[in-house]
């Protein structure tokens, strides 16, 4: 059984089609809202061949349920989702933020993780390797070369405490700069320049409220980590934050974890990312939700840290909502807090981190709308992939998967083609 559209805007009269293969033996049609226990309507409808026509305006917004009952069987459901007049404008879009390569202690190509990603059913990615800008700009060169169809965003995972000190941090952990238009290791090569501005830091630091078990001196490299992403016009995401190292401790300072969550420029934090330690996340999420930032709201993200093209892409990703797909979509999103952090757990379940409004239609998503969109995506991975090795054009075959991807979220949303 299949409706469309799949996806309306709350108190607006829309027209939908449910098909199915048999319409003999209809006893009535309700629709039922999950979030409202109450709210249940019989609905007037008619019936052409094997699709039924009906009209209705949704009051409430959330997931809802169209259910059709029959005389001799079962009765058949659809679900659906009501947004409202800013949500329904917005479309979703699924990227991974953190991932490395041969330029830094990854084992494949930029280019490898990118067509890993798209096979993942990722519409965004980037390429973060450690300290260095390179691998995303050569995974933004061949996308560009090669005219693939997904959006690839400049970034970095900055080693706080210093390039040399990459896995023991010091104590500082590691950020990752998202789209900002310079490197933020590059910047730090004029050491007399950072040691001074360091040093400003430091004495606005101390003239803060801030913990009293952190030393200045020491944090100052976490702020000026994130103000140069903010300068650089880019996202800051702080990267695993419980992940526990070598010796047993959290690679990151949790005093200055908790302070950047609290009065830092931080855009977001890492609530699902590699599960070195599996217990941490939970922690990691908690500790995110419940600290309120002085600035802005701490966006959720959840990233795969993949070192190699089957590791683990796909298992952990974040959901954004765009008004347009591109870079500055992306980054908008992001800016205003637009994501969920989703992880996919055994047995095929989803753990989901985000505002409520969002998580709840993420996890609607997740059911209704990505099977198609990941194994659609998938495919155009396997064709960009085939045309690459065999040196032959597939181009009507591309272009036909991507008509069908845009028809697809059309029909989903309602919107005529």
């Amino acid at each position: 059984m299949k409706i469309s559209p799949n996806v309306v805007e709350q108190n607006t009269n829309v027209d939908y089609t449910l098909t199915l293969k048999n319409t003999s033996n209809i006893e009535s049609i309700e629709v039922l809202s999950r979030g409202d226990f109450y709210h249940k309507d019989t609905l007037n409808y008619t019936i052409h061949n094997s699709t039924i026509s009906f009209t209705y305006q949704m009051p409430h917004l959330g997931e809802f349920v169209v259910k059709v009952n029959f005389t001799y069987k079962e009765s058949k459901l659809v679900s659906l989702y009501c947004l409202d007049k800013t949500m329904i404008k917005l479309r979703p879009l699924k990227g991974d933020l953190h991932m490395h390569s041969v330029y830094s202690d990854g084992r494949a190509t930029p280019f490898a993780m990118v067509m890993a990603s798209l096979d993942a059913g990722m519409d965004f990615l980037s390429v973060t390797d450690h300290d260095s800008y390179e691998g995303s700009l050569n995974a933004i060169a061949k996308v560009k070369e090669n005219n693939i169809d997904i959006l690839v965003l400049a970034g970095e995972e900055v080693s706080v405490g210093g390039k040399k000190d990459m896995s023991v941090s010091q104590g500082n952990g590691h950020i990752l700069s998202i789209h900002a238009n310079a490197s933020i290791e590059d910047q730090r090569k004029d050491t007399l320049k950072y040691e001074k501005e360091l040093q400003v830091i430091v004495k606005n630091l101390k003239k803060e409220n801030i913990d009293k078990n952190i030393d200045p001196n020491h944090y100052a490299k976490n702020i000026w980590v994130i103000n140069k992403i903010k300068e650089a016009k880019g996202i800051s995401i702080l990267a695993h934050p419980n992940w526990i190292y070598r010796d047993g401790k959290y690679h990151l300072h949790q005093a200055f974890y908790k302070e950047m969550l609290k009065s830092s420029h931080l855009d977001g934090v890492e609530a699902f990312g590699e599960e070195k330690v599996k217990e941490h996340n939970n922690m990691t999420h908690l500790t995110a939700l419940q600290t309120k930032n002085k600035h802005k709201y701490i966006a959720p993200f959840a990233n795969s840290d993949a070192h190699d093209s089957d590791h683990e892409i796909g298992d952990r990703f974040t959901i954004v909502f765009v008004k347009e797909k591109s870079d500055s979509g992306v980054i908008k999103a992001m800016q205003n807090g637009l994501c969920c952090a989703v992880c996919k757990r055994e047995n095929y379940e989803h753990q989901f981190i985000g505002k409520d409004e969002l998580a709840q239609y993420v996890y609607f998503l997740i059911k209704e709308y990505y099977p198609k969109h990941t194994a659609l995506k998938s495919r155009l991975a396997k064709l960009y992939i085939d045309q690459l090795i065999n040196g032959e054009s597939f181009e009507k075959k591309i272009n036909r998967i991507r008509q069908r991807l845009e028809e697809y979220t059309n029909s989903f949303y309602g919107i005529e083609n």
